[in-house]
């Protein structure tokens, strides 16, 4: 089919589901994307362990409806919090009957993975034993996952055996490469940005909208309840700063179930005395409300410890507001300092309240040109599916 649209199933477990919204919202965009130009099916397997985390109730239908796109259910038993690097292999079981079947239906031309462990590992596996060619998208994770032992075997494999990989970053491909996989079986296809929802807006407007008052000064925060996130970083941080820029508020928005533990100290830490209310965790939002608390705000902050390719920053770049960042992943690339924020080092608390205070003195920042510049150098989601297909195209007719 290199001719013609190509066949494609693809799976990953973070896609936007009945309780979190936000999650993997990032791949999804990729994928709906790819579904005008492909014949397109999205997987997602649902972990769960009988009498300890059942299978929500969302997962027991066959599939659930995003928008226009639905994803198909794959439940997975696996065993939380211990045995991870069974992982994979839970994930290929609960995948290779349904694969087989899609692959009866549809004759598959591959198979496409989004992150390295489990989703990789496991769906080489399938492909393995289907016959079929796979491909992985690395987002971040692989980061972490490659110091695990056992893990990093299991990845180093996965890697090795599919036909491509799609880095959404330079420096997850030249992490990668440096490990031992060739050069030209990787990619580097960043994230997009939704211009439609993430786009520069008078601030007065939204503000209005949301009943902020006009006088406060306002930071946003975008970002899972995760330990790598480093939202306790900030709220140090934003205790120094508001005694620079009194009045000063805080806004922390992300899912906080990933990490329940990090989710509730940061909770704890937002209520502190000290800070007299002036941090609100507001937990899960739809995109256009985040895009209007971003247009809202004055700074976007985010001391994050890794990152691949940021939605986050991205978008807070895209609706015209200055970041204050760490320089992980590629975040380097698109936060110039003085002219789109301020980079800081990883857990540098002082750093970060200089940086937060000095943006947030700065009277003549360009909104509207930080917006234009985020628009001319990063595509949207057509132009990046469009690039992921060629490239499937590509190493699908290679011989190695």
């Amino acid at each position: 089919m290199l001719n013609g649209r190509l066949s494609i199933a693809s799976v990953c477990r973070t896609l936007p589901t009945p309780d979190d919204v936000s999650a993997g919202v990032f791949v999804l965009n990729r994928l709906r994307a790819m579904q005008g130009a492909a014949e397109l099916s999205i997987l997602q397997p649902v972990p769960f362990m009988p009498g300890i985390r059942p299978l929500p109730d969302w997962a027991r239908s066959g599939s659930h409806r995003v928008g226009d796109s639905e994803i198909l259910h794959a439940p997975m038993f696996y065993v939380p919090g211990i045995l991870k690097t069974l992982d994979s292999m839970w994930l290929a079981r609960a995948l290779e009957k349904r694969m087989r079947g899609l692959h009866d239906l549809k004759r598959l031309d591959l198979l496409d993975a989004h992150f390295a462990y489990p989703d990789g590992a496991g769906v080489v596996r399938v492909a393995r034993r289907l016959g079929l060619p796979a491909f992985i998208t690395i987002r971040g994770f692989e980061t972490e996952y490659l110091r695990i032992p056992g893990i990093r075997e299991q990845i180093m494999a996965a890697l090795q055996g599919a036909v491509g990989v799609i880095a959404v970053s330079q420096s997850l491909k030249n992490l990668v490469v440096t490990e031992g996989i060739p050069e030209k079986k990787v990619e580097v296809i960043q994230n997009a940005v939704d211009f439609e929802t993430f786009a520069w807006r008078p601030q007065s407007d939204a503000r209005a909208h949301l009943g902020v008052d006009p006088d406060h000064r306002v930071v946003v925060c975008v970002g899972q309840l995760i330990a790598r996130k480093r939202q306790l970083v900030l709220i140090e941080a934003f205790k120094a700063a508001r005694a620079h820029i009194p009045g000063l508020q805080l806004m922390l928005i992300g899912a906080p179930t990933a990490e329940p533990d990090y989710a509730r100290r940061v909770t704890e830490a937002a209520l502190a005395p000290e800070l007299a209310g002036s941090v609100t965790v507001m937990g899960v939002l739809p995109p256009e409300k985040v895009a209007q608390w971003l247009r809202a705000s004055d700074l976007f902050a985010l001391p994050t410890a890794r990152e691949g390719c940021c939605n986050a920053v991205l978008e807070a770049l895209a609706a015209g507001i200055p970041v204050v960042t760490t320089p992980v992943g590629d975040n380097a690339r698109f936060v110039r300092p003085r002219v789109d924020g301020e980079l800081v080092p990883v857990d540098d608390v002082r750093a970060l309240e200089r940086a937060m205070v000095s943006a947030l003195s700065r009277p003549d920042w360009n909104r509207e040109a930080i917006s234009t510049r985020m628009i001319d150098s990063v595509g949207a989601w057509d132009s990046v599916a469009a690039r992921v297909l060629e490239f499937m195209r590509r190493r699908l007719g290679s011989a190695n």
